[in-house]
């Protein structure tokens, strides 16, 4: 499991880095027209070099002081097309240097990872006016005319695919097309169907020409929405106001009703046909729609009360069976005192590391961070850490040990963390460890 508290990601950044301030990294380095900083090993003078928008297969290789990051030896080599770069220095002015066959090794400052990329507002200490190194080899280079081109190809490979998939449903007289060119396959049930400004509560199922599910609500959460909003496109808001209450339809989008030539991202390609079927749950007027709100708000409030009243009684007993006495601060927070610390209490603004282990009250274990092999880093009063914690460490000196028995409000309240083991509303165990207090 990652970190609850908090879920950093690290150098996921192989493509593009880059590089200001202090000349002191770039030193033995020569500044390319580019801004970059690079050392060649080998250079071809009569190979092509690539330009913004080429793609180009490399080989590489990143270090951190003396640690590999990353590396592609022994993997396919990397296959990118190359964009503008979004800062000076980065790995693409770098490959905009080179030419096929060329070898080199950049430079950047690793600072701008954390700044400029990855928008944090404080630099990991150990990461500070450091520089990160990229041995780069530039293998081949494809022009983007012939990119495009290759794109061309897929894309009338893809809508050809497309025609022959709803030929034949176009042509079988027992599906319906509509004026739009939406494909009904079939239409079960005689309810009601949804008017311009009526609610609706359906589930469906989309797939691929293939059967491979692109999505899907069944068993997860159903739609609700207001008839007439936009909904991922429109063949499929022309759908909803076909289908009857209580009934099921299934029809087939074209792309000329979906995604057409674009596709969606990475899950939808151009020119797909989308085949969906939805069944709807309920079709409401305005009236309806807010007496259904009004009574899933009374049972979402009834069960919070139950949930509330479950955990007061669970901490209570947990109190009880292990004969603590201690009386809760203000807020309702238990601090059992286990070990003392050294030097001044932690305070507002400070930069602390801690130890944690994470429990529910039957003992179940949620997560630990001596697991992780080192401690958490955050400052007090930035939010990024439960209140009970923050409170607790205001209490605390380094080196000091506490045991903290907290109600839902200052932990997680009403969200659910882990099903079983911290539903919502659930109280917690906190064993914490205020390892130091950093400048």
């Amino acid at each position: 499991m990652k970190r609850i508290f908090k879920l950093v990601s690290l150098l996921s950044v192989f493509l593009v880095l880059a590089s200001c301030g202090s000349n002191g990294i770039y030193s033995g380095y020569q500044k390319t027209e580019s801004g970059a900083y690079m050392q060649f090993y080998t250079q071809n003078k009569e190979e092509v070099m690539p330009r913004i928008g080429d793609e180009v297969r490399i080989e590489m290789a990143q270090y951190f002081d003396d640690t590999l990051l990353f590396t592609t030896a022994g993997d396919e080599p990397i296959e990118l097309v190359l964009r503008e770069a979004d800062f000076v220095g980065d790995v693409v002015d770098g490959l905009l240097m080179m030419r096929v066959g060329d070898s080199a090794r950049l430079v950047v400052l690793a600072d701008s990872v954390f700044v400029k990329m990855l928008g944090m507002d404080e630099i990991p200490e150990e990461y500070a006016g450091k520089a990160i190194y990229y041995e780069l080899k530039l293998l081949s280079v494809k022009p983007s005319e012939l990119l495009a081109v290759e794109y061309q190809a897929v894309l009338d490979s893809l809508q050809m695919a497309e025609n022959e998939f709803l030929a034949p449903l176009r042509e079988d007289p027992k599906n319906m097309m509509t004026e739009s060119g939406l494909i009904v396959m079939e239409k079960t049930g005689k309810g009601k169907v949804a008017k311009m400004g009526d609610y609706v509560d359906f589930d469906f199922l989309m797939c691929s020409p293939l059967g491979d599910t692109v999505m899907n609500s069944f068993g997860v959460e159903p739609v609700d929405l207001q008839y007439g909003e936009e909904f991922i496109c429109r063949g499929f808001n022309e759908a909803i106001g076909m289908a009857p209450e209580g009934g099921t339809i299934r029809f087939v989008i074209p792309s000329a009703l979906g995604f057409d030539s674009v596709g969606y991202e990475t899950f939808i390609m151009p020119y797909t046909p989308l085949v969906v079927q939805l069944t709807m749950n309920d079709v409401m007027d305005k009236a309806e729609y807010e007496k259904k709100q009004a009574a899933l708000e009374a049972q979402k409030e009834a069960e919070r009360q139950r949930l509330q009243a479950l955990e007061s009684s669970t901490i209570e007993n947990y109190l009880k069976v292990n004969g603590i006495t201690e009386m809760p601060t203000e807020t309702g927070l238990y601090i059992l005192r286990e070990q003392e610390g050294e030097g001044d209490l932690a305070q507002w603004g400070d930069k602390v590391a801690v130890h944690y282990v994470l429990s529910n009250l039957n003992g179940d274990l949620v997560e630990s961070s001596y697991d992780y092999g080192e401690p958490m880093r955050f400052t007090i009063g930035q939010g990024e850490m439960i209140p009970a914690i923050e409170e607790a460490l205001m209490t605390m000196a380094s080196g000091a040990k506490v045991t903290l028995v907290t109600p839902s409000e200052l932990a997680f309240g009403e969200f659910e963390i882990d099903k079983e083991l911290l539903p919502a509303y659930s109280p917690m165990k906190i064993e914490l460890e205020l390892v130091s207090i950093e400048e």
